[in-house]
């Protein structure tokens, strides 16, 4: 970045910042009729952040817009690295930038620089890039891959909004029975003497004694749930735990039902991103195996794949399962015989998704009054135990 401070034609003095070379300033300031006064580079600090796929993600947007706006593509990356304060994206954007220059296509040069950094770019994404490259147009391919990107980014958000009120009533009720189990509960019981708790009802001893137990191994119980939610963490992020989770999942009834619409459409709509870029539908059904963990559909695609071969077509394989609703079948058929396959793919992921969301919310509204039911009788059983325990007392004097 260039700082300078010119004269302008009606002699007002200006100052202004330039992303680029001095002599592309000069150029800059000759074509506007700019008198140079002064000149200094400007270089802010730049702080090194975490690298991550929405990161690059964000910057290929930006690269979209600038080959949109006429530059090629090596003079595109170049003014994406000039305006970045993130180091670990400038050096992301340096090491493509140098694979351009040496003469390597931009998808080749994601793909190299993308693994060397451990981020994980689909790819059906690079080969989306790939075709576009051959057939002269990355620009189409740039924004098929954006439009699929920020499909998928919305989604998440959505998912994400749906489950947070849920999530908060699920954590403040657990901390609303570990408040009471941990500070009430103990109190109420030192009222009592060990004669006086024997000569109580059973509700009430069973509090009592839970509340003491609590007391008594209070160190040992939050320790043993912190150890609890780190081991859960840990766990979490293992592929293997992260799959035998969804294996459970799959075979819940009725999440099974909601799950199933979800994987359609991250399917349907990888399906027709591919196709749109220019992707032969071979492998772009090869390709759709990595974006789904559904046993059952991987097979599926499975076979697919290997009867595409011997001339069958999609909607023959998938008529086949149960499990695949009908009205897909028979869309996809049409959209094979009208040559209109990756719009009819399209639309089945947007209707997937809008009913996958629709069962969610179905869910949730059932789940909300679930857990204030669970707290109410957890409360109420705590509070009929102390007053009989109270009234059992008064009997006795």
């Amino acid at each position: 970045m260039i700082i300078y401070e010119g004269i302008s034609p009606s002699g007002e003095k200006i100052t202004g910042k330039f992303a680029g070379s001095k002599q592309e300033l000069l150029e800059y300031l000759k074509s506007e009729k700019i008198i140079l006064v002064s000149i200094k580079e400007y270089n802010p600090e730049k702080k090194k952040g975490k690298l991550s796929v929405e990161k690059i993600y964000s910057t290929i947007e930006q690269l979209y817009y600038l080959l949109s706006a006429g530059l090629k593509i090596d003079k595109a990356v170049y003014t994406i690295i000039k305006n970045l304060n993130d180091k670990s994206l400038i050096e992301f954007w340096e090491d493509i930038l140098k694979m351009l220059k040496e003469g390597k296509q931009f998808s080749v040069a994601l793909k190299e620089v993308s693994m060397h950094k451990n981020i994980n770019i689909p790819d059906f994404y690079i080969n989306i890039l790939s075709v576009g490259e051959t057939i002269g147009d990355i620009k189409a391919s740039l924004k098929t891959m954006m439009e699929d990107v920020i499909f998928k980014q919305n989604l998440k958000k959505e998912i994400k909004s749906s489950l947070s009120y849920p999530v908060f009533l699920i954590i403040m009720s657990i901390i609303t029975v570990f408040t009471v189990a941990v500070f009430i509960l103990p109190k109420f019981a030192q009222i009592f003497s060990q004669d006086e708790i024997s000569r109580l009802p059973a509700i009430s001893k069973f509090v009592i004694n839970f509340g003491l137990y609590i007391k008594e191994n209070l160190s040992f119980i939050v320790f043993a749930i912190i150890a609890f939610i780190l081991i859960g963490i840990y766990s979490f992020r293992l592929k293997k735990t992260k799959q035998f989770i969804m294996d459970l999942l799959y075979k819940t009834p009725y999440l099974s039902h909601i799950l199933i619409k979800l994987e359609l459409s991250n399917i349907f709509s990888s399906l027709s991103t591919m196709l749109k870029g220019g992707i032969h539908i071979n492998r772009a059904v090869k390709l759709t195996k990595t974006v789904t963990n559904h046993p059952n559909l991987k097979n599926v695609l499975e076979e697919i794949q290997n009867e595409l071969k011997k001339g069958r077509k999609i909607s023959q394989v998938l008529n086949k399962y149960p499990f695949i609703p009908y009205d897909a079948v028979a869309l996809i058929s049409v959209g094979e015989e009208s040559a209109k396959l990756e719009d009819i793919l399209e639309k089945l992921s947007e209707k997937y998704i809008t009913e996958f969301k629709d069962s969610i919310s179905k869910l949730l509204g059932l789940l909300e009054p679930v857990v204030i039911v669970f707290v109410g009788f957890f409360i109420g059983f705590i509070v009929i135990a102390i007053l009989l325990a109270v009234l059992s007392i008064s009997d006795v004097f």
